[in-house]
């Protein structure tokens, strides 16, 4: 964690008010859980202490975000990389501004009119649950120019009114609902429709372009919303409202507790003992290492939700564990360990599975009925031919190279599984509470929040108060800036759906490919493609609204079409020029990004084939919820 000292009063405070948030988070559902248990009655209020915690959480720790330098970026430029580097930093600073500018008036006037008088919670107007938006996009809006440097420092700034401009029709819409209609309102919210309608590609293009160079993800997301919403005269509080409807989703707040349990995971020496437990166990087979390093990637990432954390948090001591059996050169331990961080994106809790269930029920509208368990399940075999296929890789090196294997012993073995027993059991509890209908996803995830802060604290005192406060610290960002670029996905993707392009894109497809092969092929070079530029979450978002009704228009069960969704993503982390994974890979291995991909190709292939298996055989996605054909 940053020093206290390192940080104004004003960050300081919004951190923890992050953590006073998550805390609710935590202690709700396990509170109302213990009532139903015990007394067979609930908490009458945990749903919208549940839903605005993780509101408040949401936008508090994304602000924090910004001033920590948390935000998902594609790129960035130093300030002092010369003259050219400035301007594209100064651009980058008003742009960033003027986004959260434009949301912050957008989210308040949400919130002081986006709501009936009589809806009240504890007896509060919703307009004080719902603030937290408004009070996010405005501490983003200010960090953005205290981080900013020099001539990006007066751009940021600068940034600030031209946002307040375009939110003009916010600003009429709150002054039309307090009586206070004026003409000179009236002409500047005009104006800022007529602007977006007259700017909307340049500004557009602007915006894709400054991605490349440091723009937040979240803020090219959230502008071309904006923009769109502005250009088709549509109201722009519409973004927030969204974000509001899907944040009141019973699912997510399963997305920030597993970060943070991840996180702290992670902090802990909970990945040396799990690596000790895999060596032991399958050390005695030629390329036992390398699949226990594929294990444990898989783990961390399944919690995680962010390759990030896998990579630079464990891949130097299992980079070092590989080398260290002398089975392994430098090219492979790096191309192994960049290729599997993403893998564990398709066994539950994964986060990219809750969300692609969540948005595609959204989408779908009751017209398919499948179920977050049906996700979970489906992507448990294709999960388990990636563990297989990555570790196989190790397997093959090691019996070519004749790497010396070390002899099975039972009792060093035992003593390292009752070591990181707790820790093993852990993916076992969730699906044992989940499965067997116990507990909600959410529920569950403040459970093993709380048995992992427990187990690495008090319990095994790896982490003492101030090593769960800097896990805590590091981990809200990430989380923030997940749920950050999720609010501003589904705004643009709500944009899309009102606009018809879904039902437009499929009609078209239909049309011109009357093969499901040709559309399973063209579907999987074009999520490549989305992978490589896109996170995740916007992708999930954005991108599978279109290809949900297409789907089904080709007769892809919905469950399969979701794991050719998210196993092509996982690809894409690997696709240059910009896959993600290359680039975190790059810095915690101190090698270029081409030379991390020569190392990442024969993985690369790999993958694809077994793509190839996920997308032509059905059965491998359905066949445990009894769909396969």
């Amino acid at each position: 964690m940053d020093a206290v000292e390192k940080r104004p009063l004003i960050a300081t405070i919004v951190l923890y008010a992050s953590a006073l948030a998550l805390a609710i988070l935590v202690l709700v559902p396990i509170l109302d859980l213990i009532m139903v248990r015990v007394f067979w009655s609930g908490f009458p209020e945990a749903a919208p202490l549940t839903e605005y915690s993780l509101l408040a959480l949401a936008f508090l720790s994304a602000a924090y975000a910004t001033w920590s330098g948390g935000h998902l970026v594609l790129n960035s430029l130093k300030p002092d990389a010369g003259r050219a580097a400035s301007i594209v930093n100064g651009a980058v600073a008003f742009i960033a501004a003027s986004v959260n500018a434009l949301l912050c008036l957008a989210s308040l006037s949400l919130a002081l009119i986006g709501f009936e008088p009589q809806d009240k919670v504890f007896g509060l107007p919703m307009a004080v649950f719902v603030s937290p938006m408004a009070i996010g996009f405005l501490f983003m809006a200010v960090f953005t120019v205290m981080k900013a440097r020099g001539g990006a420092r007066v751009a940021a700034a600068l940034g600030i009114p031209f946002g307040l401009f375009l939110a003009m029709p916010a600003v009429l819409n709150m002054a039309g609902a307090a009586g206070l209609y004026s003409g000179a309102l009236d002409w500047l919210a005009n104006a800022s429709y007529t602007f977006a309608g007259a700017s909307i590609w340049p500004l557009a293009i602007s915006l894709v372009v400054l991605a490349f160079f440091g723009l937040p993800l979240y803020a090219v997301l959230a502008g071309a919303a904006a923009l769109l919403f502005l250009a088709s005269g549509s109201s722009i509080e519409l973004i927030p409202s969204e974000a509001n409807n899907l944040f009141m989703n019973d699912s997510m707040p399963a997305i920030p507790l597993f970060t943070v349990a991840g996180f702290i995971l992670s902090e802990s020496k909970a990945g040396k003992r799990l690596v000790g437990v895999f060596r032991e166990l399958v050390g005695w087979i030629p390329g036992g290492e390398a699949f226990a390093a594929v294990l444990v990637c898989a783990f961390f990432t399944t919690f995680t939700g962010a390759n990030g954390v896998t990579i630079l948090a464990l891949g130097g001591l299992l980079a070092f564990i590989l080398l260290d059996t002398g089975g392994y050169d430098e090219h492979f331990a790096h191309g192994l360990l960049t290729s599997s961080a993403s893998i564990g994106l398709l066994f539950p809790p994964s986060i990219a599975v809750i969300l692609y269930a969540v948005n595609a029920q959204f989408v779908v509208q009751g017209e398919s009925s499948f179920t977050i368990t049906d996700m979970f399940l489906g992507g448990l075999l294709p999960g388990i031919l990636l563990v297989l296929a990555m570790g196989g890789f190790g397997v093959v090196r090691s019996i070519r190279a004749k790497t010396p294997t070390r002899k099975f012993d039972v009792k060093a073995a035992g003593k390292a599984v009752l070591s990181s027993l707790p820790e093993i059991l852990i993916p076992a509890i969730i699906l044992l509470l989940y499965l067997t209908g116990t507990a909600s996803l959410t529920e569950i995830s403040a459970i093993i929040l709380v048995y992992v802060l427990v187990l690495e604290g008090p319990i095994r005192k790896e982490l003492d108060q101030g090593g769960i406060v800097g896990a805590a610290a590091k981990a809200l960002p990430v989380a923030g800036g997940a749920l950050i670029i999720i609010a501003a996905a589904r705004g643009l993707s709500f944009f899309t759906m009102e606009a018809g392009l879904p039902e437009a894109f499929a009609a078209w497809m239909t049309t011109a490919v009357s093969s499901r092969f040709l559309f399973l092929l063209f579907l999987n070079l074009a999520l490549l493609v989305v992978g490589c530029f896109m996170d995740i979450f916007s992708a999930v978002l954005i991108v599978s609204p279109l290809i949900i009704p297409l789907g089904a228009a080709y007769g892809v069960h919905p469950v399969h079409l979701g794991v050719i969704f998210i196993t092509n993503l996982s690809i894409g982390f690997l696709t240059p020029p910009i896959g993600m994974n290359l680039f975190l890979a790059s810095y915690a291995f101190g090698k270029p990004v081409m030379k991390i991909f020569r190392d990442v190709l024969p993985f690369f292939i790999m993958q694809l084939v077994i793509l190839a298996l996920v997308t032509w055989v059905p059965w491998f996605s359905l066949a445990l919820i009894g769909g396969g054909r």
